[in-house]
């Protein structure tokens, strides 16, 4: 029990045998899904619009001349998230 949340991880050489295994493709039809009951003609969500993310601005770097602390608590306080 006392190994229960440790991770098991898979060797070097069961990663190069998964490598080789075949991959079967199945179609909708294949495992008995109806086509008409998915896909976008079925989708419950819509996207109205998208963009890109803007560029990440340059950060700010303080130096610690014993009043780091509150430099930190001002930035976070000017960012409103505290």
């Amino acid at each position: 029990m006392e190994k229960i949340n440790e991770p098991r991880y898979p060797s070097f050489k069961l990663i190069m045998q998964a490598k080789k295994k075949p991959v079967d493709e199945k179609t909708a039809a294949d495992v008995g899904i109806e086509t008409d009951r998915i896909g976008l003609a079925n989708a419950t969500t819509e996207t109205v619009d998208f963009a890109a993310a803007p560029p990440r601005a340059a950060g700010t770097i303080v130096k610690d001349e014993g009043d780091g602390g509150t430099k930190a608590a001002d930035f976070l306080a000017e960012k409103k998230f505290v």
